[in-house]
């Protein structure tokens, strides 16, 4: 996630933030502004342009989208491995898809 900074440079009459910005963002947002013949400042002033414009609700619906999708992959990889875990114990197995259901079906009532 980018950081904005509280410092400013001034050039020009234009004022920028400093904006730090993880490594593997860094090289995707760099290759962008080659791709588009254009600075990486420009290039993420105009995405923050945009979403300003937008008011941020593209943004976030997108955040939330990804989070949960990460969320549901990780929780489905958990419980795969919770119930072959379980499934090697075969005493185990009836009260724990008893378990799983009852508690299933609470999350969607």
């Amino acid at each position: 996630m980018a950081i904005a900074h509280t410092d400013f440079y001034r050039h020009e009459n234009l004022v920028r933030k400093s904006i730090q910005i993880p490594s593997t963002q860094h090289k995707e947002l760099k290759a962008l502004a080659v791709e588009l013949d254009s600075s990486l400042g420009d290039v993420v002033e105009t995405i923050m342009e945009l979403m300003r414009q937008d008011n941020y609700q593209q943004l976030k619906s997108a955040i939330i989208q990804k989070r949960e999708r990460e969320l549901s992959s990780s929780l489905n990889y958990s419980l795969d491995e919770a119930y072959a875990y379980l499934g090697s114990l075969p005493e185990t197995l009836e009260d724990a898809q008893f378990f799983f259901e009852a508690g299933h079906e609470g999350m969607v009532a």
